[in-house]
Order: structure tokens, then sequence, then C-alpha cells
């Protein structure tokens, strides 16, 4: 009796997780779909310098979110799904760090019109305010709802983006023809919508209260401050390669490699939809001991296709980079291989992170981060002096990697988890072999056999993959 409870719940934990991945593959493949399907429009209708100034400008109000925030969406995940805080006192907290962070942002800008201290066009510290507003309110909505169990408002919000951006950029940039400012106005319309969509199809506006609890304001800043330096750190990972090579290179150069990450992109959407359901998972149920295994298996697989999608994309980089990039455009093929292995570790880095906020460990999740950061700053001075942009994606892949090596060895402290590491470590390596070897157009060959020996080597996982979803089909058709 007692097996049959504990296999109950066991089958129970994998079907909330697959149930909120549904929703979120909703929401992300149709929103990514149409956003990939869009990089050639902006490789076509924006030049390289145009491409480049948009790239800096988004990347910076995404570095603004979490040090005017304090990172406090994390917090709004965390202790919204504690039952000893009430959600209302856990959004209204957000809601107003959010906006303390907006009024901090607005005056600095204000400044720096005024002063002329920097040679930055007014309309695009416009454009850098909006977006960092509408970014800071749709994460923090975003993670509130998720602990709301209101996935099914974030995917129609997040539709709702991609279409709006999608009919504006269209509008602007082929009808209007108004380049890169159309570009903004697009950007900044679509996250508003998306905003104002979940404030009021998710009711947040019937839980924000106008009285302030000091008490949980305190736990919730002390939760997510060392956040902070993570977020920097994931930005510094993630980013500070597009500021040094404009820097050292130029912003035509950055405009290159920044449209190399669209490529990635179709791994990133397939790990983002994994990651929005697991960071609930996580924290619903942990277990140090990961008696089921239940932790494990889900790491196992969720690497195994990580790296098989990995390979995959490799092989076809080429093909997929000659239909989406145009003109001087369709150099970013040669940095796709490296940022493709770094999306691979970053995307593991993540989800053993879910794990340390899981029992509070902010601390831990930060100093990994941070020291691949640092990794990532070395290298890029480093790599960009010699190889340019592809100095700068070999410099991101290295400082995921160290991120998720360092964090894989701490994270032994906190948990017990059942995975074969001889056979994750050994796919690896595999995978960063045939990054090198895709840096060589005749070398393709190289790649698929590569492809195949990861086969070989993960064999047990794709038969233990094809296996559930024969015996899910068998459920279906039984309950029919």
């Amino acid at each position: 009796m007692k097996k049959s409870i504990k296999s109950k719940k066991s089958s129970s934990k994998y079907s909330s997780l697959a149930g909120n991945m549904f929703l979120f593959s909703v929401s992300n493949f149709g929103s990514k779909i149409i956003s990939f399907l869009l990089v050639p429009l902006y490789t076509y209708v924006l030049t390289t310098e145009e491409y480049g100034t948009v790239d800096l400008i988004s990347t910076t109000a995404t570095l603004l979110i979490p040090i005017l925030t304090l990172n406090i969406q994390d917090a709004a995940l965390r202790f919204a799904l504690d039952k000893n805080y009430s959600p209302k006192d856990v959004i209204t907290t957000a809601l107003r760090i959010n906006l303390i962070g907006a009024v901090i942002l607005g005056a600095g800008l204000l400044i720096l019109v005024f002063t002329g201290l920097f040679n930055i066009s007014t309309e695009y510290l416009f454009f850098l305010f909006l977006l960092y507003f509408f970014g800071a309110l749709n994460n923090a909505f975003t993670l509130y709802l998720k602990a709301k169990d209101k996935v099914s408002v974030i995917m129609v919000s997040g539709l709702l983006n991609t279409f709006l951006m999608c009919m504006l950029n269209i509008l602007f940039l082929l009808v209007f023809k108004t380049g890169i400012t159309g570009y903004l106005v697009s950007m900044a319309a679509a996250s508003f919508a998306s905003v104002l969509y979940q404030f009021f199809a998710g009711k947040i506006f019937k839980d924000i209260e106008l009285r302030r609890d000091k008490n949980i304001t305190r736990e919730m800043v002390v939760y997510s401050l060392p956040l902070v330096a993570n977020s920097l750190a994931w930005w510094i990972n993630n980013a500070s390669d597009r500021y040094i090579l404009t820097f050292m290179c130029g912003v035509a150069i950055n405009g290159i490699y920044s449209v190399a990450y669209k490529i990635p992109t179709i791994l990133t959407t397939v790990q983002n939809i994994f990651y929005n359901a697991w960071s609930i998972s996580a924290i619903k149920e942990f277990d140090s001991e990961d008696k089921d295994g239940f932790i494990g298996n889900i790491f196992s697989l969720y690497s195994f296709v990580s790296v098989m999608s990995c390979s995959a994309i490799m092989i076809l980089n080429i093909p997929i980079s000659s239909l989406l990039y145009a003109k001087e455009f369709f150099e970013a093929w040669k940095c796709v291989p490296f940022l493709l292995v770094g999306t691979v570790f970053n995307g593991m880095a993540l989800f053993e992170g879910c794990l340390f906020t899981a029992v509070k460990k902010t601390k831990d999740v930060s100093k990994t981060t941070l020291l691949g950061a640092g990794i990532n700053i070395i290298c890029n001075f480093i790599f960009i002096k010699f190889f340019g942009a592809l100095g700068a994606a070999l410099a991101t892949m290295l400082g995921y990697a160290v991120s998720f090596l360092v964090r894989s060895i701490m994270m032994r402290k906190i948990i017990k988890i059942k995975i074969d590491r001889p056979v994750i470590i050994s796919s690896y390596i595999l995978m960063a072999l045939q990054s090198v070897a895709a840096l060589k157009e005749n070398l393709w060959y190289v790649q698929i056999i590569i492809f195949i020996l990861l086969i070989i080597v993960q064999h047990r996982y794709i038969e233990s993959f094809f296996r559930k979803l024969k015996n899910f089909s068998k459920k279906k058709n039984g309950a029919k």
C-alpha cells in the first residue's frame, strides 16, 4: 500500500512538471518561432551599426533591472509559493520596489539629458527607460503568476507580446520605413501590452494593497539581494562581451555578433520552457536525498535533450545561417558553435541554481556565477584581441562552463542527486569537440560522426525516453 502511495506521489511530480512544460511550450514556441522568422527582416532592413545599437539599448535595460529592483522578482516567486506569507504582501512589496527603481532611473536619465555628460541621444535614453520599466514589471508579474499557478495568463501574454512585436515591426520597418526608431517603438509597445494583460487577466490589481509590511519587505530583500550579484554575473556572461567587442572592434562587429545569438535561441527556447516549469517543481518537490530519483532523472533527461539538440543544430548551422542572415551578417555563423555549447552549460547551471534557491542558499548561486563572469571578462579581453567576435563567443562558453562545473561540485553538499556521471561528462566532451570541428565548413562529416557517438553514449536515455512515450500512449488509449 505504501509503495502504491509513493508511486502515485512520484507520478504526480512528473505530471505537474509535464503539465507546466506544456503550457510554457505553447507560449515559448509560438513566440520564438515568430521572432526567429523576423531575423531576415532585421538583417535586411537594418544595418549592422543599427542592429548593434538596438542590442546595446536592450542589453543595458536588462542589466539595470536586477540592480534597481534588487532582483525582487525572484523573491516574488519564492515567497508567493511559501504558505507562511500572504501573496498580497509579496506582490505589493515587489511592485513598490519596482516603482522606486523606476524613479531612480528616471532621475538619473534626466540628469544625463540636462547635463550632457555623455553624447547619447535623448531618444535612445527615453526608450531605455521604457524597456527597463516594462521589462521589470513583466519579470515581477510573470514570476508571481507562476507562483499563483496562472501559467495560462503568462502563456497568452507571451504570445501577445510576440504578435504585436511582429505586426508593429512589419508596419514600422517595411511600410513606414522608420528604421531603428520603429524597432524600438515596437519593442516598447509590445512589452507594455504584455504587462497590461498580465495585470488585468491575472487579476494582480486585486492583490495590491496600500499597507506596508516591513517584515516581509526585509525578508524578501535579504533573500533577493545576493541574487543581484548573480544576475549581474549572469549578465556579464551573457552580455559584457557586446560592450567589450564594441569597444575593441566597433559597433558594426557587435551587430554581427549579436545576430549570431539568434540560432542558439532555438536551444534557449527549449531550455526556457523547461526552466519555467522546473523553477516551480524544484521548490515544491525538493528532497535532499532524492529518494525516488525524481531530480536525478529530470537532470539526466534535460542534459540529454540539451546535448543532442545542441549537436543537431551545430550540424545545420551553416544552412540555417544562409537562410537567416542577409549580406554581411552571414559571418555570424562562425560564432554560433561556441555560443551553442555555452547555452547548454548555462542551462544546466540554471537547473542547479533552482535547487540552491529551493533551500534559500542564494549566496552560493551568486558566488558560482560571479566566478564564471570573472573568467568571461578576462577571456574576453584576451580572445577578442586575437579572434574578434569568435573570441567573444569562446569567452562566453568558458564562463558558463566554469559556473556549471563549480556549481556541480558545490551542489553535492545540499543534495545527493542520482545520475550517471561518466555518461554525462563524456557527452559534454564530445559536444565541445564538435564545436571545434564546426568552425570549419569542410568538416561536416566529423560532426555527423560525433553525433552518432553521442547517440551510442546516451542510448540508455534514448531507449528510456521512447519507452516512457510508449507507456504514456498506452495509458492514454486505455483511458479512451
